[in-house]
């Protein structure tokens, strides 16, 4: 009984607390992306940063972005043992957004970096891959979108 009026007391002060994260889903924002074209580079990382950004497309409020992007990925070994076989692979993944607003054309590069592990099966180590690449999409949207934000506020 003890347990139990305890765990109930600890999810009512947390449930009452009012937290909500800082970035959460439920600020407005006051733009919308009209476009965005992707002019050569890593298709899968392209393909994901368009899926992750299909919430900005639909709203017809507020400023509109035309986006022109080119990625540049690269993947590396770190290491290697000594019959040359890899080790390890540095993940880098560079884009640059060209925005375009009304009489605001900006430059927006940004930078992922992430090292995996080589695998002995090749499709597991490119199924590894394309959730890293997932990954680096998902960080690399959350900063595009906070960047045009500055922009509309500026």
């Amino acid at each position: 009984m003890k347990k139990t009026s305890i765990i109930f007391l600890i999810l009512l002060l947390i449930e009452g607390c009012g937290y909500a994260p800082m970035y959460s889903k439920n600020q407005k924002v006051d733009f919308y992306i009209q476009s965005i074209a992707f002019d050569d580079g890593d298709r899968d990382l392209a393909n994901f940063i368009k899926a992750n950004l299909n919430n900005y497309f639909s709203k017809n409020t507020g400023e509109s972005f035309i986006i022109n992007a080119k990625i540049q990925y690269q993947k590396t070994a770190v290491s290697k043992t000594a019959e040359a076989v890899t080790e390890e692979y540095n993940l880098t993944s560079t884009i640059s957004f060209q925005v375009k607003s009304g009489n605001v054309n900006k430059l927006i590069n940004i930078t992922e970096t992430s090292k995996i592990d080589n695998f002995n099966d090749e499709f597991e180590e490119r199924e590894y891959e394309l959730t890293t690449k997932r990954g680096m999409a998902r960080s690399i949207t959350s900063k595009l979108i906070m960047q045009l934000a500055r922009i509309n506020v500026n």
